[in-house]
């Protein structure tokens, strides 16, 4: 099923401590949301909705100019939600599914699109993630003490892409009100409203890039999956 991808693009990326959004920080050439669109496309995605600040708008056209691929552009809000009901807005009213993704999170690969998009649409659910487990014991801190060790087997870290069924998507932003500021990601909308939240196995290649130990970590890995089709 052609499942669109809104691509949330508008953020700063302060952590990073660049001079420009992390996003647009150039690897080989290639700002790195290109790396990100290029691993959708050959995972075959056809439709993108890239939500931006607009001044970036003409510099990443270029660089995805060769893409034989629907895109559109959709101004980034304030605050998330706001940059994805952008980004729905530029959907086809025949469209009952989006696909929400971080585009600093460029290692996605075919078999997690794929299996994100039969999940949502063979179970009776309103959104489905993918989910990792967490390695290190977690600990509750309170007041610079710590308070508790956490029980993690039931704990998981989440990513992108997470995708949704649009009307119910639109019904949970709708009846949860300010309660929408206390949302950190795009299925936690759907869980303040009560709706079921299916998940699946993540990997730990779609990690999202937040500084410059984790930029590092994917040149390197962008290095051998080049050396891997080279080989082909």
């Amino acid at each position: 099923m052609d499942i669109p991808y809104i691509i949330v693009a508008g953020g700063k990326g302060l952590r990073m401590g660049a001079n420009i959004p992390k996003q647009y920080i150039e690897i080989k050439g290639k700002p790195l949301i290109y790396y990100t669109i290029s691993n959708l496309v050959k995972a075959g995605v056809k439709r993108f909705i890239i939500v931006i600040d607009m001044q970036y708008q003409e510099y990443l056209k270029k660089h995805l100019e060769n893409f034989k691929v629907s895109i559109q552009y959709a101004n980034g809000g304030k605050e998330r939600y706001e940059s994805v009901l952008n980004g729905i807005n530029c959907l086809n009213k025949e469209d009952d599914y989006v696909a929400i993704h971080d585009s600093v999170r460029p290692l996605v690969s075919k078999n997690m699109v794929e299996v994100l998009a039969q999940g949502i649409i063979n179970n009776d659910i309103s959104g489905i993630v993918p989910i990792l487990p967490v390695k290190d014991t977690v600990k509750l801190v309170k007041d610079g003490m710590v308070d508790k060790t956490i029980d993690r087997a039931n704990i998981r870290r989440v990513g992108t892409p997470q995708l949704v069924k649009v009307k119910d998507y639109l019904e949970a932003i709708k009846n949860i009100g300010d309660k929408l500021k206390l949302a950190t990601d795009d299925a936690s909308i759907l869980e303040m409203n009560g709706s079921f939240v299916g998940v699946m196995e993540g990997d730990e290649e779609a990690f999202k890039i937040t500084d410059s130990m984790d930029l590092a970590l994917f040149e390197f890995l962008l290095g051998r999956q080049n050396e891997n089709w080279n080989r082909l």
